[in-house]
């Protein structure tokens, strides 16, 4: 018998959506931010883009015409930074269950890509679903490997799309994303996600771009799909027909894969309004039968906007359903995909390595700004002092000149003062100093300053020679190895200090309390603590080097 396609009249040509009111059933979470979906099928393509859980618009065109890839391309260049994805629904596809032997988990992804690399074909679009181990026996690992031809049109829309500035986020099969669908609608219904339910699901969708994908489930997983397409007239009548038809075939062939009538069988159909009331429950033995129309879908799946009413196919729903779940069964992929894909992960590496690099160049930028007007700040202050100084010598120039002063001599004299100085020891400076180092429990009991001007005779270049005695007494140290601890730090510390000194310890006896040239008394409002007579009074002499 000969099969007839026909087209209905239900236009999806770049159609804006109204938004309707969800049921109060919905599903709760959906993946964030907009993104597009092209839903492929042998007979045409569809287009939308979705916000949230918002189809914003959708789009129907036959091929891959370039007429059709301009007005797409006009519609994708609105939100270049959405991610596009596929949904596939075409006709040749391959389903091959498989098992392996009881290998590590590691192991087992292993052999599962040599599987798929030997038994299809090179330019293939394929990938696997493990569906989990045997309960008893050997526990062999059962999956089933997947595969879509790369035909001529899916070629054409996969150059289409990755010559966009858009990231090209996977391909997802409608068949095998048919789980969580599944999932969703039970879950929306209220059915609890385990302990009920028929161990076998058959989920059938009549679509607009391919016809009617049939999917069998066995317990939650994918065994079986098949596509068909509608026979004779698209009137009601004829499609809910060609449904028994296809269920009928699909449960016979069930048989073959273990079903079990007893076991149950849940069925759930999308197909139009006018459709769902003609489907015959009577002619099949099922636990569960549900018919939805597509804007039924939309409702009890919570996706505002995907459908109208008068909707009579399931694929902009379905297309909506698989584009807003956060979690898929199988992503895959194609050589150039995974390539643009790495692209799109080293430019986001990259990018958050210059968002670092900025936020440090920014701060970097704002730590020099702050120097430059701190300088500037200080600039301004050097300039000001500059003027005051300018002025002041200005006056003094004119004092000078009033007052007949030899101006060479006077500077000759100050030289030589400033020189004198240098030449000098101080004993303000130097005991203030040494008071910094020489603190309790050491007590000064003398200080002997005394200066040579002997040795500097003939040379005025030469400074005097200066000795200074300190008598030190170290009550409370009861034991000499405490005051070798002590005596060494102190003189460590006097060494580094007194560059231009020999600084020495010497012994005298006990009592020293002469002074030849200065007599200096250092008041402390600490009661100073008991002179131990025990231990003997240190010399420490600083002489000049």
């Amino acid at each position: 018998m000969a099969l007839t396609l026909k087209k209905n009249s239900d236009s999806l040509k770049k159609s804006k959506v109204v938004e309707e009111k969800p049921a109060k059933p919905k599903r709760k979470k959906f993946l964030s931010g907009s993104r597009f979906v092209f839903f492929i099928g042998d007979e045409g393509t569809i287009l939308l883009h979705i916000k949230s859980n918002v189809v914003l618009s959708r789009q129907f065109v036959p091929d891959a015409s370039e007429q059709n890839l301009e007005e797409l391309r006009t519609s994708l260049n609105k939100d270049v930074k959405a991610p596009i994805s596929f949904a596939i629904d075409s006709m040749d596809q391959s389903y091959t269950q498989q098992t392996l032997p009881p290998v590590s988990a590691m192991s087992v992804k292993k052999l599962i890509a040599r599987r798929l690399e030997r038994d299809f074909a090179p330019n293939d679009i394929k990938g696997a679903i493990l569906l989990g181990r045997e309960d008893a026996g050997r526990k062999d690992w059962n999956f089933l490997m997947v595969s879509v031809e790369r035909s001529r049109q899916i070629s054409m829309w996969l150059d289409f799309v990755l010559a966009l500035p858009n990231r090209f986020s996977g391909i997802y099969l409608v068949s095998v994303e048919s789980e969580i669908i599944i999932k969703n609608l039970e879950q929306a219904l209220g059915i609890p996600k385990t302990g009920t339910g028929a161990k076998w699901k058959y989920f059938i969708s009549h679509n607009k771009v391919g016809g009617f994908r049939q999917v069998i489930l066995r317990n939650g997983r994918i065994i079986f799909t098949r596509m068909s397409q509608p026979i004779g007239e698209s009137t009601p009548e004829v499609i809910a027909g060609n449904i028994e038809q296809e269920m009928q075939n699909t449960i016979e062939y069930m048989k073959r894969l273990s079903f079990d009538a007893q076991a149950g069988l849940d069925v759930y159909i999308i197909a139009a309004a006018a459709v769902k009331p003609l489907i015959d429950r009577a002619k099949f033995a099922l636990n569960t039968f549900n018919v939805f129309t597509p804007y039924e879908v939309a409702q009890y799946l919570g996706i505002v906007g995907a459908t109208q009413p008068t909707d009579q196919f399931g694929d902009v729903i379905l297309a909506a359903s698989i584009a807003t779940s956060p979690v898929h069964v199988l992503t895959l992929t194609t050589p150039e995909s995974k390539k643009f894909d790495n692209l799109y992960n080293i430019y986001r590496l990259q990018r958050a390595i210059s968002l670092v690099i900025i936020v440090a160049v920014i701060g970097y930028a704002g730590g020099v700004a702050s120097d430059i007007y701190i300088k500037f700040m200080d600039s301004e202050d050097l300039a000001h002092t500059k003027r005051v100084h300018q002025k002041n010598l200005s006056d003094l120039r004119e004092e000078i000149k009033q007052s007949n002063l030899d101006v060479e001599k006077v500077g000759d004299l100050m030289d030589q003062y400033q020189l004198l100085l240098k030449q000098t020891v101080l004993p303000f400076s130097f005991f203030s100093k040494a008071q910094s180092i020489i603190k309790l429990p050491i007590v000064v009991k003398a200080i002997d300053w005394a200066v040579d001007d002997k040795t500097a005779a003939g040379n005025a270049l030469l400074p005097p020679k200066t000795t200074v005695v300190f008598t030190l007494q170290f009550p409370g140290v009861n034991d000499p190895e405490t005051f070798k601890v002590i005596s060494k730090k102190v003189l460590e510390d006097l060494k580094a200090s007194f560059k231009g000194f020999d600084v020495s310890f010497g012994k005298l006896p006990a009592k020293y309390t002469e002074t030849e040239n200065l007599n200096l008394t250092f008041d402390n409002t600490a009661t100073p603590p008991p002179v131990n007579n025990d231990i003997p009074d240190v010399l420490l002499t600083f002489k000049e080097l």
